[in-house]
């Protein structure tokens, strides 16, 4: 049987010969980490071996292959195409070349501005992040009559909500809250926007109409996240509405709207601006019976909300629009037999006037972003 020897660190002693059957010597190996085998093809006589050599004898020597455990011994894994990523296949499975970027696909977009259907898409993992964003539809200003003006309408709230893709069904339904109805009929208040949902995982909730008032009505409070805004009286009073939900924040009788973070904005009592949000609906303006001043019957603005509508006035001007940095702006409030524009999408409110129609709020949005 033949015998091999291993050097280390030095190798076997001087001038010792080991004799293996047939009568062929084995001498000194020459140099420290040898292994003896044969590298040469064919029979033959043993050979000093590198480590580098044996593991070549496990496959081919090319450069840029992948030497592996396999389920019954070591094996070879082939060099890549260039620009491929080696990729795991888990416990028990050998692991493979793949495309770069192919375990990571772009995100995932859908963009609602209409009621439809969301698809849940193809090549993401159950744990990718699922974004969803939402916001309900502006109130609408109400509409006065002879020197007695209405309050622009609430601001459509935001809502976002993070959960992993698994929690999502193959399809859900999209419904966009619509925009509060343009108010047509004289000495009365605006109209509430409509509530946004994405299944049962979110809601944004609308904007509050604005209200009619012989003193000037009051502005609509804007939608909050978690209840639609208040709309204003239309049977006299002159206080503002209140935002929606979680802070419920006051519509002032005789002063601005209460600013809030998360709720919808109080509605501007009579002469006065609508209060501005965080994530809600930015107040509507209060109207001014008399001379209008664009800053003072503004409507509110928000970060994310839609901007209330601006209060009307009898003359001059009404009250300007409230502005959003995410969402839609409101419209101006209207003097005269002026009408107001609608408010812009999503969840803008859109501005009371005297004596012309109001315009209708902005329609809400959903947008569902699907992120490996």
């Amino acid at each position: 049987m033949p015998t091999f020897r291993f050097s280390s660190q030095g190798g076997v002693q001087p001038h010792h010969v080991t004799h293996e059957p047939g009568g062929s010597d084995v001498l000194n190996v020459s140099a420290a980490s040898r292994i003896l085998g044969r590298k040469t093809s064919g029979a033959g006589s043993v050979e000093e071996c590198t480590l580098s050599e044996v593991l070549d004898f496990i496959g081919s020597a090319a450069q840029g292959d992948i030497l592996y455990r396999g389920a019954s011994g070591w094996a070879r894994l082939a060099a890549g195409t260039s620009g491929n990523v080696l990729q795991t296949q888990g416990a028990g499975a050998n692991p493979t070349w793949a495309a770069a970027g192919s375990a990571q696909p772009a995100p995932d977009v859908q963009t609602f501005t209409s009621s439809g259907t969301w698809t849940k898409p193809s090549g993401f993992s159950a744990n990718a992040r699922c974004i969803i964003e939402a916001w309900g539809g502006g109130g609408s200003g109400g509409k006065g009559s002879f020197s007695a003006p209405s309050g622009g309408g609430g601001g459509g709230g935001y809502v976002r909500r993070e959960v992993v893709l698994s929690a999502m069904g193959a399809t859900e339904t999209v419904t966009i809250g619509a925009g509060a109805a343009a108010q047509t009929s004289s000495g009365s208040a605006g109209n509430v926007g409509g509530n946004t949902t994405v299944g049962s995982l979110v809601t944004a909730y609308g904007g509050g109409g604005g209200g009619y008032s012989a003193a000037g009505g009051g502005g609509g409070g804007g939608g909050g996240s978690l209840s639609a805004g208040s709309s204003a009286s239309a049977g006299g009073g002159t206080s503002g509405a209140k935002g929606g939900r979680p802070s419920n924040a006051v519509g002032e009788v005789d002063g601005v709207g209460e600013v809030s973070g998360f709720g919808g904005a109080g509605g501007g009592g009579s002469g006065f601006a609508g209060g501005d949000s965080g994530w809600g609906g930015g107040g509507g303006g209060g109207a001014r019976d008399g001379s209008g001043v664009a800053a003072t019957i503004k409507g509110g603005d928000s970060v994310f909300g839609g901007g209330g509508g601006g209060g009307g006035a009898n003359s001059s001007t009404g009250g300007s629009a409230g502005a959003s940095l995410f969402g839609g702006s409101g419209s101006a409030g209207a003097i005269d037999n002026n009408t107001s524009s609608a408010g812009t999408q999503p969840g803008g409110g859109s501005g009371g006037t005297e004596m012309g129609d109001s315009g209708a709020g902005g329609a809400g949005k959903a947008v569902i972003w699907v992120i490996a």
